[in-house]
């Protein structure tokens, strides 16, 4: 049997080159409509393909690892270009690689890990993200997580924004035994640090809801990020947005200073096409991925083989060494 993928702007175009290449006897195994609005049939039939009767090895193992990535990603609905880009990196891998590790070994090609790490001392992480994206929560397992280590954790909040933010941010981490300031005046940013650093191990900064949209508040992004050149900028992004959309966010908060890129929410959303593009495009390094809002769960280790699950739909149970 023979598979190949066509893509065309129309339903009747799709199908005019399928008959063009598989004749009337073929069977469509999918059919998808692709952000810009194309048309992506995957088809297979018995007959052989008529237009490439001398199609080369090559050629015949892209294909098959297009439709690969294709069957494995399709429910996170990206544009055509994400899985150029997947292909490109295939081209120097040998065609024994199984599936499997293909997939692993081509995120780790396309994708930069730096996991947001409370394990180790000298820690010192900002936290940004539009409204619900899950700011607080991640801040308060990472502090539990960090606790866990036996590292002295201190936390700082400059949401002013949010009716009585800091104080829920303050009740979750007393019951920690995190040591919590609340600060209003982002030109004290650097102080207070300084301050806490001679006591505490690692330190996590709260932020207030930014929307990407208003310049005043990327233009505060970028004065905390002065006020704190040497902290890890996190952006948080819930998952389940529209890929443009992501990506749109993704490239405003990467601007204004963000390096790296943690997704939330993903029990709430099985098309993480957002996530993907905006790591990808943006040039974001992962940080790990949170699975649901309670706060008791943990952020899971950036790396490719967990983002490999995640893709297929396989949301990690627990953390693995």
């Amino acid at each position: 049997m023979k598979l190949k993928t066509f893509l065309a702007p129309t339903i009747p175009e799709a199908m005019s080159s399928v008959r063009q290449v598989f004749g009337e006897n073929a069977v469509i195994i999918s059919s998808v409509r692709t952000p810009d609005n194309s048309v992506r049939l995957i088809v297979a039939s018995d007959n052989d393909i008529q237009e490439k009767p001398n199609q080369s090895p090559t050629d015949s193992l892209s294909q098959q690892r297009l439709i690969y990535f294709q069957s494995v990603l399709e429910t996170h609905h990206l544009p055509e270009s994400f899985f150029i880009r997947l292909l490109n990196s295939t081209v120097r891998r040998s065609s024994k690689t199984t599936e499997e590790k293909l997939l692993i070994s081509v995120l780790d090609d396309i994708y930069d890990f730096k996991s947001v790490e409370p394990a180790q001392k000298n820690g010192l992480y900002v936290f940004i993200g539009n409204s619900g994206c899950g700011k607080t929560t991640t801040v308060v397992k990472l502090a539990m997580h960090a606790k866990l280590n036996k590292l002295k954790v201190a936390c700082v909040t400059l949401d002013r924004k949010k009716v009585c933010g800091a104080l829920e941010l303050a009740r979750y981490l007393g019951w920690l035994d995190v040591h919590c300031t609340y600060l209003n005046d982002i030109s004290k940013l650097n102080e207070t640090i300084t301050v806490l650093r001679l006591s505490y191990d690692v330190i996590f900064i709260d932020t207030p809801a930014y929307n990407p949209y208003d310049i005043k508040d990327l233009n505060e992004i970028k004065q905390i990020k002065t006020q704190v050149s040497e902290a890890n900028m996190v952006y948080i992004q819930q998952a389940g947005m529209d890929c443009t959309e992501a990506q749109t966010q993704g490239v405003l908060f990467a601007k204004a200073g963000c390096t790296i890129l943690l997704g939330s929410k993903l029990d709430t959303a099985r098309n993480y096409g957002g996530l993907l593009q905006t790591a990808l495009f943006s040039s974001y390094q992962w940080g790990g991925w949170t699975k649901s809002c309670k706060v008791s769960d943990y952020v899971l280790k950036a790396t490719p083989e967990h983002l490999s699950r995640i893709v297929k739909g396989i949301l990690v149970e627990k953390e693995e060494d």
